[in-house]
């Protein structure tokens, strides 16, 4: 028999993460080597197609319109002094963050008095912690532009030093403080593993069989190369693996798009190289390719292709269908879970500040579920259109109750009134009451004090499209117990306007219903001897702050009852389920 020729295949490396390592001598830590994980996970972001796109759609769904306060209009100014605060850019980076590495970060900017300033986003993959201290805490944080180059020198002097903060809130006054928030997972004191961290050997993946596949095509749809080296069967195997080392160097790797044959052998002829054709390759490429797509939007839990821009056959009636029901279900197990952890991490450093804003982000689009248990997705302006508190009907019938009530308040003579002030309706807490079936504003209320009694009047503007019930209430210019309004929730005055369409709902906290332009005004009578009459223009008003000034004790209400509905969440419409 002839000598045997020795065969050697040159094949791709895998990747394999560095760890998590403590710098003593430096005082920080790193995410591998040169945190190079945060940009393994970055190149997988921009370099897989379906990585991609699903971790855009997770971004886009979990901002949809961005933050705002509970129960206030996205116009009014409380949300607006928010925006100042965290501005929309640097929310959907912070959210950008969220979702790719599982954790943000910020910088906190304070006021010369302390009191918060602002909040800016800043680079989570450039920011790492120092070790932890003898308590397990992490007192400080590292900033480097570029921790892959952190040593590299331009005109004498380190471009991306590393820059040492205190976390927040341990700085000094005047310091710039960085906060980090990150989900607890076990055995993870410094870093977190993205929500997807299985996918991202896949994302990988489906990288590499795109750049194969190219240069499969530029190559002529060859599958690889078999090297032929004429007189080599003698060498030695230094000489053999250096041999090997040189062609590795030269044609391996997905952009060359094809694997590597040497073969030793003893023949006299000069070195070739020979193409390998496969006819069946693009079936082989066909079934990695959905392979890949299909684990990574796994490992994402999208059930549906479709609802990353993926077409798939369902039994649907259309992709539409497919993706409000798809979007349904994630938005409940995925998107929100991700909305929570940002909201409650922006609260911390709120709260610390005594800034209680009770935050929730607006949806893309309102969803309902109908009496079929289907989806029902509409967006805003038409949800507007709808009952919130209640659906739009025929405002014509049972009147009568609305007019018996205005009939039994008591009038005012407002020129004849000594107004200190009117105020606003208090807020939180709510007093319990017995019905009196009437409204009897000279009648004992709840609410009213051993020396002053307190009353409500309905206020606002009054317009060529005012409903008739804010119009009638106007109009009448009466003023009403706390008591004598409640009663009113099982009674039809405005017919119509309760949730679902139907004729009842609370007329003490949303008033004419959705998008009304109205609310309750308190206010406060002095008694003049044991008792006071609300006709009389002699009746004396003060102000909530001057009756608590003399020693009052004034009860507050619920907080939506000083509030316009069209100020309020949806503008007091319906809350989707």
């Amino acid at each position: 028999m002839g000598k045997t020729t020795d065969l050697r295949f040159v094949t791709l490396n895998k990747y394999i993460r560095e760890p998590v390592k403590e710098y003593q001598h430096k005082g920080w830590v790193l995410n591998g080597k040169n945190n190079s994980h945060y940009q393994y996970i970055i190149d997988r972001y921009y370099g897989s197609t379906t990585n991609g796109t699903a971790i855009n759609s997770i971004i886009d769904l979990v901002y949809g319109k961005g933050i705002t306060v509970k129960g206030l209009d996205q116009e009014s100014q409380e949300v607006a002094n928010f925006h100042q605060l965290l501005s929309k850019k640097d929310l959907k980076a912070i959210i950008t963050d969220a979702v790719i590495f599982n954790e943000l970060s910020c910088q906190v900017i304070r006021k010369n008095k302390g009191t918060l300033s602002q909040l800016k986003h800043i680079d989570k993959y450039k920011v790492v912690p120092s070790i932890e201290d003898e308590f397990g805490d992490i007192t400080s944080y590292w900033f480097s532009r570029d921790w892959q180059n952190q040593w590299k020198m331009v005109n004498g002097r380190r471009i991306a030093e590393p820059v040492q903060y205190p976390a927040f809130p341990l700085g000094e006054k005047g310091e710039t403080e960085l906060f980090v928030a990150k989900p607890y997972r076990v055995g993870k004191e410094y870093f977190p593993d993205p929500l997807y961290l299985p996918v991202l050997p896949y994302a990988e993946f489906e990288e590499e069989v795109a750049n194969y596949y190219l240069k499969y095509i530029k190559n002529g749809l060859s599958l690889g190369n078999i090297i032929n080296v004429p007189n080599s069967f003698d060498w030695s195997d230094p000489q053999k693996d250096d041999y090997e080392k040189k062609v590795k160097a030269k044609l391996t790797g997905s952009e060359n798009a094809n694997s590597v044959i040497i073969s030793f052998n003893g023949d006299n002829d000069p070195t070739t190289i020979e193409s390998i054709k496969n006819e069946y390759a693009h079936k082989q490429w066909d079934f990695l390719t959905v392979e890949a797509r299909q684990q990574i939007l796994t490992g994402h839990r999208i059930t549906s292709p479709s609802l990353v821009g993926v077409i798939s056959s369902s039994g649907f009636s259309s992709t539409a269908d497919e993706m409000d029901m798809a979007e349904h279900q994630f938005m409940k197990r995925v998107i929100s879970p991700i909305q929570n952890f940002v909201i409650d991490s922006l609260r911390e450093v709120l709260d610390y500040f005594g800034q209680d804003m009770d935050l929730m982000f607006v949806p893309l689009t309102e969803k309902e579920e109908n009496k079929n248990g289907n989806v029902i997705e509409k967006e805003k302006n038409e949800v507007e259109e709808e009952v919130a508190l209640s659906a739009i009907c025929d405002c014509n019938k049972k009147k009568s109750e609305l007019d018996k009530f205005i009939d039994l308040g008591e009038e005012e003579d407002l020129e004849s009134y000594d107004l200190i002030d009117e105020i606003e309706v208090d807020y939180n807490e709510e007093v319990s009451f017995a019905s009196t079936g009437t409204a009897r504003p000279n009648a004992k209320s709840s609410q009213d004090g051993e020396d002053f009694i307190v009353r409500y009047r309905y206020v606002g503007k009054l317009s060529n499209d005012t409903r008739e019930f804010c119009s009638k209430m106007m109009k009448a210019k009466k003023v009403y117990r706390k008591e004598d309004i409640t009663q009113l929730d099982n009674k039809v005055v405005n017919a119509g306007w309760g949730p679902e369409g139907i004729d009842t709902y609370s007329i003490w906290l949303y008033k004419g219903g959705g998008n009304c332009h109205h609310k309750w005004n308190r206010v406060i009578y002095l008694k003049k001897g044991k008792s006071v009459d609300v006709n009389s223009p002699l009746a004396q008003m003060i102000s909530t702050s001057e009756a608590r000034r003399r020693g009052y004790k004034i009860q507050t209400n619920d907080t939506l009852v000083s509030v316009e509905p069209r100020n309020m969440t949806n503008k007091g419409f319906l809350k989707p389920r």
